[in-house]
């Protein structure tokens, strides 16, 4: 039973590890995967990882409740950094997305996820849309789950390492974001211009009521400008994935 014990410890703690990353919908390419089919998946990821581990694996049992909860926290910390990994890209898309959407004057529409109960942007959804597209084409979905198996040979379960630290998270936030508004950039300088050209038209005709006659204009020109910017996006959105993922040994690996 002594096996038994440290085996299902370790399940326990390898779950904990990966749960945050497919657990928690918000700001990931799985956020509108169904619950169930994320729970599949963490099972059978869980499953795997336990099977092919070949560091020592600690012997914390749920029969030792202290060190084992304590255990389980670590373990879902180290799961919260490593989820950094796609959080971080999918946040960056997100944030340039809504700076569109506050441009063109579409800020007001939302869409309804099913999947986390909450009302997402227009433009977030088509650029969260085309991240998820090239996240899955590019195979960086399976990159990401072998490196989250591979963590475990790197940091054993129940150490309770981190594998961050406080520089480097700044600095990769710092990169994240430029990368993410360079995605977004052609259609926000698009956007500015067309802002220019009617100030300057309200300027010149201040009897006339510019405002209502642009917001079609500027909503029509945003959508054009991003799905032509979309098109010169992949090579972006695969570099914002691979510059989270070198954050950490195992994600970085291609």
């Amino acid at each position: 039973m002594g096996t038994v014990d440290v085996l299902i410890g370790a399940f326990l703690l390898a779950m904990a590890r990966f749960a945050p990353l497919l657990m928690v919908p918000a700001f990931t390419p799985f956020n509108w995967v169904p619950a169930s089919v994320r729970m599949s998946i963490l099972i059978a990821l869980t499953v795997i990882a336990v099977s092919v581990n070949k560091s020592p694996i600690q012997r914390l049992t749920p029969d030792m409740p202290l060190p084992f909860v304590l255990a389980m926290l670590g373990e879902g910390v180290l799961g919260l950094c490593l989820s950094l990994a796609v959080v971080l890209p999918a946040a960056a898309l997100s944030f340039s997305s809504r700076v569109l959407d506050l441009q063109s004057g579409v800020a007001a529409a939302n869409i309804f996820n099913p999947s986390s109960h909450a009302t997402e942007s227009l433009a977030g959804t088509v650029v969260q849309w085309a991240g998820m597209m090239v996240f899955f084409s590019l195979g960086l979905h399976l990159l990401l789950l072998r490196g989250m198996v591979e963590s475990i040979d790197v940091v054993p379960l129940g150490s309770g390492t981190l594998l961050i630290s406080p520089d480097t998270f700044m600095a990769k936030l710092s990169s994240q974001f430029m990368l993410g508004l360079m995605v977004s950039a052609p259609t926000m300088l698009g956007l500015f211009a067309i802002d220019l050209a009617v100030a300057y038209a309200s300027r010149s005709m201040p009897q006339a009521n510019v405002y209502f006659v642009a917001l079609p204009i500027k909503v029509t020109a945003g959508f054009i400008l991003l799905a032509g910017s979309l098109r010169f996006a992949p090579p972006l959105i695969e570099r914002l994935y691979r510059d989270a993922f070198s954050m950490f040994s195992p994600l970085g690996a291609h």
